[in-house]
């Protein structure tokens, strides 16, 4: 079996577990999550491996990547393959959280031993885990990392059913028409989340600036947030990066006069914010310094995951540079009041 990334879907393994899903899955139906670890552990060639040998590809392991793409719509490393959309004709795919937690539970106690291990190659003189290089090392520990924080982030979902896919509500009529529409109509969802339909960097500014914020009106645009701050002042936020080139570890707030253009601009960075970040990674015993990390399709934070707190915190330090241009506006305003 060979491998040409870090990721479960740059491996044979990876994508031999997702053909063998795809040959179960049923023609725009529905599918729960247990149903595909139960097809991976009947298979003698998919079965997952104990988690005691530290193996970097394995099938939960794209099992877990299979849940990300979904949330994230990105079908086209699943139906690209074969061109058959049966990933993406799904009406409904779903978690309970005790198929969850054993996802996330095996990423993590792969990842434990796979790091023992590590140390044990060492004394032998075979370094970084048996990969040729050091950066791919780390970059898979830090996937593996972002792997375990999303399956966490799904399992503080309400209910002990979380829905991870609605796609079209399917319903049998005749051949080249579709239920509930007029011919050549396109079928909408109405049972579709907005937060489904958003990508990682629009999910990120609505935890910071969702709800909350001391403007209006927010608006979720690829890298960026809108609002309007006063009549005249519209605010935007966007992710940027630093010194290395797709490291996102900073926001760029600017102030937009709609008659005369930019009024002011800041950058906060998360280090300056949050500081150091400890985390469990050996490779970071003096901390991390926070940022989100684009590797090929992938991306999401690296090493460590911020929680509500950090999200709160970010937030009012942006909140209170903003406060400094909505006085005057507020001083006005009192001021009419009082003639």
């Amino acid at each position: 079996m060979g491998c040409w990334g870090i990721t479960a879907f740059e491996s044979d393994t990876g994508l031999d577990a997702i053909g063998l899903i795809r040959n179960h899955l049923p023609e725009q139906g529905d599918v729960k999550l247990q149903q595909m670890i139960d097809w991976l552990r009947a298979d003698s060639w998919n079965a997952p491996p104990e988690v005691s040998e530290g193996v970097s590809h394995t099938s939960p392991m794209a099992v877990a990547e299979l849940i990300v793409k979904f949330q994230e719509k990105d079908f086209s490393a699943l139906d690209g393959i074969r061109g058959d959309k049966k990933f993406s004709s799904l009406s409904s795919f779903t978690a309970s959280k005790e198929s969850l937690q054993w996802v996330r539970e095996y990423l993590s106690e792969t990842l434990f031993y796979s790091r023992k291990c590590a140390k044990e190659q060492e004394k032998s003189g075979v370094l970084w885990g048996g990969w040729f290089q050091e950066r791919d090392w780390k970059h898979w520990q830090a996937h593996m990392e972002r792997l375990i924080g999303r399956m966490d982030e799904l399992l503080t979902r309400e209910g002990e059913t979380v829905a991870l896919w609605t796609g079209s509500v399917c319903q049998k009529v005749e051949p080249g028409k579709m239920a509930g529409k007029k011919e050549g109509e396109e079928r909408e969802n109405p049972h579709r989340s907005e937060e489904e339909s958003m990508t990682f960097f629009e999910r990120e500014l609505k935890k910071l600036f969702g709800t909350g914020a001391n403007f209006s009106e927010p608006r979720f645009v690829g890298n960026c947030c809108y609002g309007r701050l006063t009549d005249q002042i519209r605010v935007k936020i966007n992710f940027q990066t630093g010194m290395v080139a797709d490291h996102y570890d900073r926001l760029k707030v600017t102030l937009l006069n709609r008659n005369e253009g930019m009024i002011d601009s800041m950058v906060v960075k998360f280090g300056d914010v949050w500081g150091l970040k400890k985390t469990t990674n050996p490779n970071f015993r003096d901390g991390v310094n926070p940022h989100i990390w684009s590797y090929g399709k992938e991306i999401g934070w690296y090493v460590y995951q911020p929680g509500k707190e950090d999200y709160k915190v970010l937030s009012e330090a942006i909140k209170t540079y903003l406060q400094v241009f909505q006085e005057p506006e507020e001083t006005m305003q009192m001021g009419q009041k009082m003639c």
